[in-house]
């Protein structure tokens, strides 16, 4: 079977989760495309000055990047961040976070990189306790427990919330069992497409997260793809081969209806004479060489 492997890279630095790339593929109409590995360094954006929390209607921001957090240097960047506010922020010995206040605290707004990190995500905004407020989660400080490679020529997959379903072209899933600022090297076992080989001018993989939010990369993102070809015969289940269909085989009520829907009329007489006796057909009919599935049945006197 004719096989091509390539090996390809992002080239923007501003977009290293992104691939945007043609591939030359097989002589055939089709071809089947797998994604056999990922490289790249976990260097995430987790944070970035695009976040913020709104807490008790006044909006904190997030003012530089970071790619390596955890529970402790969290809740200490919350502190300063809300530092004469009257609210500090700790977290319990499960590694949840909560917020205290003499006053009531009410979370109205939260971006979705920090939602993560609080355990916000299943949380519907906005929520609101009396001197303390407890986030019901443990956050995720290294994006989603799953990765997925997207791609717009990859097979369909699914993710529920709720009683919604929400869908997205995956070529690639990896499991999120790395360390910030470690090598992530990951094979491909689940996932495999089938392509029209002319739509692999246009081929655009994106790196995202379990609720199919595109993560952030410092470090340029790796692939090795391989397409086999598949035989034009097999591609299409209706194209056969030049006079591969077998003869139709016809009795004789089978070319009585083709006759008659084409205007042919028999009186009640001739059609019981051609229902006992088989092997009479009328001239018109006997030019197909019919061969009658019974033996002829002589007419009773």
């Amino acid at each position: 079977m004719e096989t091509f492997d390539y090996t390809i890279s992002s080239v923007d630095y501003e977009h290293n989760s992104r691939i945007n790339t043609n591939i030359s593929g097989p002589h055939t109409e089709y071809c089947k495309m797998t994604i056999t590995s990922l490289t790249t360094m976990a260097n995430f954006v987790v944070l970035d000055t695009t976040d913020y929390i709104t807490i008790n209607d006044k909006k904190y921001n997030i003012q530089e990047d970071f790619s390596d957090v955890n529970t402790a240097s969290l809740v200490e960047y919350l502190n300063g961040l809300m530092q004469s506010s009257g609210i500090e922020v700790y977290y319990d010995s499960c590694s949840r976070i909560y917020f205290t206040s003499m006053n009531d605290i009410v979370i109205s707004d939260c971006s979705y990189n920090l939602r993560l990190m609080l355990g916000l995500v299943n949380v519907k905004l906005p929520i609101s306790n009396n001197k303390m407020l407890l986030c019901p989660d443990v956050g995720l400080y290294i994006s989603t427990p799953v990765l997925y490679l997207a791609c717009n020529l990859g097979s369909k997959s699914y993710r529920t919330s709720g009683n919604s379903f929400t869908s997205m072209r995956i070529l690639m899933k990896l499991t999120n069992s790395f360390f910030a600022k470690q090598p992530i090297v990951n094979a491909n076992g689940d996932f495999t497409t089938t392509v029209r080989c002319s739509d692999l001018s246009d081929v655009r993989f994106t790196l995202i997260d379990a609720n199919y939010h595109e993560v952030k990369l410092l470090s340029p993102m790796y692939l090795t793809v391989q397409l086999e070809a598949i035989p034009d015969s097999q591609s299409d289940p209706l194209s056969l081969a030049p006079n591969s269909m077998p003869p139709l085989q016809l009795g004789p009520s089978a070319y009585l209806r083709d006759l008659s829907e084409r205007g042919k009329e028999y009186t009640d007489e001739q059609l019981e004479h051609i229902f006992i006796m088989p092997d009479n057909i009328p001239p018109a009919i006997a030019g197909q060489n019919e061969q009658p599935d019974a033996q002829p049945t002589n007419k009773q006197e």
